[in-house]
């Protein structure tokens, strides 16, 4: 998206979220582990859609304004319902700063429209089926569908709706019916142009990929309105129908074969763009449905949904990129619409943990009928690769723990210059976390998620990271409850300070203790600084050379072998939402290795350091960057 800031801890939540709070359904428990170490049972997807949208059409009903909370930028706006134009509101934000109203205002109408719609499919409910009748209506009549000069976002949404209305509630008024059709011929009409003069020759993945163009082609933005514009044709029978959808099937496919070179949006942007296929796909041929649905990576997109989760709530993701995991439950939408098309026991197993209170109106609704399809499955714990993280864990459950490093050469705008960074959960929360969002107005809050302690890679001599970079090493069972990953991260950095090497490692051992070792080379290296960010709910206390992280009943210690923490490593940053960090300075050499220890428990931990700093002994293990795999030189 044009604005790809993200205030992931603002206290304002978006509309539906608040309408959940207006009908008792609480946003406290929206995510969070209801029983410790317990495993929740299959649910009755049908039984729990109909209660939430029963619930939200009753708050949306009598609202006389669209409440739109442009959490990113602490503005809140009330559109006067029906809305009737989607242009740029009178509101200034900042000097020589153009925002994107029109593309959050959009998911609020499409989830006042969905929830309103499917309480009156499902309950029958007169009223509400007269309430999306005005709100349709009025969308029909837009003047124009897009403010900017390529199509955007906001085609996706407003086609969505029209669309989803049009094939999937049998009451509309036929005259309603109509309007719809001609809105999505004018969609259409209004960027054929457009379409034809950059993307129409292009009808096969291959062509796509190895265009010079590709980024353009396959970012969220234009993929996604992409899409929009062949759902528009499908419906109104547009002569680009054909054209638009020979194009859509190969760029769905280019789409998802990036995945298997590593480029990434990471999860909240990777997953709207599941959500629109998963929309696409339902008018789409069967022979192109099935080249989608048998695409290997497809399966390592949605997997990245468990895979990046923290144990005990699966709607909490590795905070790594821009993520939204509150704000853009799209990957989740994409789960649940693309069961209806071919079952899967790990699909499954997820959305039965997902908590269906902060799914969209549209996933509820797709999840409607599903509960009896098939098997359940957990997925495998232990060392696995994902898209942009290599991680470790003992398991899914409340009391499992969790570490994920951050390593990708995807470089997107959404994936920060960040490998290496590492964060670390158990029991519903990132003990040891990442802002997880990238502000852009201007101050210490942009600092804070993009600075020099935004993450916790090794700050060398002062020298954050300047690209996306990283080769990784190793990701590894080693028996016994011990997991290792490496990642080679030199290249990151400006070579300007004669760096030869730097990797980390880390180690996860049972379901209480991680290790990081920095292993780092290079004539004139003098320092590295670090900065540990607490969940910003956690309390903190510093006691024989450590530092403890204290969240709930979880006691989290950490301790560096090369320097005892005495509290002067205690800050609170500008700008944070609410996390206490830990910042160290710790001198190097040519060549030396940086330990971290970070375990649960009811003290610090016992360890030994080998002579020549390589090794740690700990909890009867030898951990060691002596021997382990090393990339050669920079990428």
């Amino acid at each position: 998206m044009v604005f790809k800031g993200n205030i992931r801890r603002a206290i304002a939540r978006h509309l539906f979220f608040t309408v959940l709070l207006a009908v008792n359904i609480s946003l406290s428990g929206c995510g969070e582990d209801r029983a410790a170490g317990t495993r929740p049972a299959a649910k009755n997807f049908s039984r729990v859609a109909e209660e939430i949208i029963r619930q939200r059409a009753a708050a949306f009903a009598p609202q006389p304004f669209l409440v739109v909370d442009y959490y990113r930028i602490y503005r809140k706006l009330a559109y006067p319902l029906p809305v009737r134009r989607i242009d740029h509101p009178p509101l200034s934000v900042e000097d020589r700063f153009t925002y994107p109203w029109e593309i959050w205002m959009t998911w609020d109408l499409e989830e006042r429209v969905n929830s309103l719609g499917w309480a009156g499919e499902w309950l029958g409910d007169r009223e509400y089926r007269s309430l999306v009748q005005v709100d349709l209506k009025a969308l029909a009549g837009w003047p124009v569908y897009n403010v900017w000069e390529n199509p955007h976002l906001s085609i996706g949404h407003a086609v969505r709706m029209m669309a989803g209305a049009y094939r999937n509630w049998s009451w509309l008024d036929p005259d309603l019916k109509e309007d719809l059709r001609r809105a999505c011929a004018r969609v259409v009409d209004n960027h054929a142009e457009w379409f034809k003069s950059t993307r129409m020759h292009l009808t096969a993945a291959e062509e796509i990929l190895g265009a010079a163009e590709r980024g353009s082609l396959t970012h969220n933005i234009p993929f996604i309105a992409t899409l929009a514009l062949s759902m528009a044709a499908r419906l109104c029978a547009h002569p680009l129908a054909d054209a638009l959808e020979r194009h859509s099937s190969a760029l769905v496919l280019a789409e998802l074969e990036l995945r298997r070179e590593g480029i990434t949006e990471g999860i909240s942007y990777d997953g709207y763009i599941l959500d629109f296929i998963a929309d696409w796909l339902g008018e789409a041929a069967p022979e192109v449905r099935s080249a989608v649905l048998d695409c290997p990576e497809l399966s390592l997109m949605l997997s990245q949904s468990a895979l990046l989760a923290v144990p005990g709530d699966v709607l909490q993701s590795a905070p790594f990129n821009d993520v939204e995991p509150r704000e853009m439950p799209f990957h989740a939408s994409a789960h649940a619409k693309l069961a209806r098309f071919r079952w899967s026991p790990q699909s499954a197993w997820y959305l039965d943990r997902f908590p269906a209170e902060c799914l969209r109106a549209d996933a509820l609704a797709a999840l409607h009928g599903l509960e009896n399809r098939g098997p359940r499955e957990a997925p495998v714990p232990g060392a696995a690769e994902g898209l942009y993280a290599l991680v470790l864990r003992s398991g899914w459950e409340s009391d499992d723990l969790a570490v994920a490093v951050s390593a990708s050469n995807s470089r997107s705008g959404h994936i920060q210059k960040d490998n290496g960074t590492v964060v670390i959960g158990t029991r519903g929360r990132w003990l040891i976390d990442d802002p997880g969002y990238q502000q852009y107005l201007e101050g210490p809050e942009r600092e804070f998620t993009l600075g020099r302690t935004a993450h916790n890679y090794p700050v060398i001599d002062g020298q954050t990271q300047k690209v996306s970079s990283v080769k990784r090493l190793a990701c590894d069972d080693l028996g016994g409850g011990l997991y290792h990953a490496a990642v080679d991260i030199t290249g990151g950095y400006d070579p300007s300070p004669g760096l030869s090497r730097v990797s980390r490692h880390a180690w996860l051992l049972d379901k209480s203790l991680v290790v990081i070792a920095d292993f780092i080379t290079g004539e004139g290296v003098k320092s590295c600084g670090y900065c540990w960010h607490a969940h910003p709910e956690a309390a903190l206390w510093v006691g024989d050379g450590a530092c403890l992280v204290h969240l709930d009943s979880v006691s989290l210690w950490i301790q560096c072998p090369n320097r005892p923490l005495d509290g002067s490593e205690i800050k609170r940053l500008p700008g944070t939402r609410g996390q206490i960090s830990i910042l160290a300075d710790l001198e190097t050499g040519s060549q030396g290795c940086i330990w971290w220890i970070f375990n649960l428990g009811s003290g610090p931990a016992r360890y030994t350091v080998s002579e020549d700093g390589l090794a740690l002994d700990i909890a009867g293990r030898r951990l060691s960057v002596a021997g382990q795999p090393q990339a050669a030189g920079r990428p």
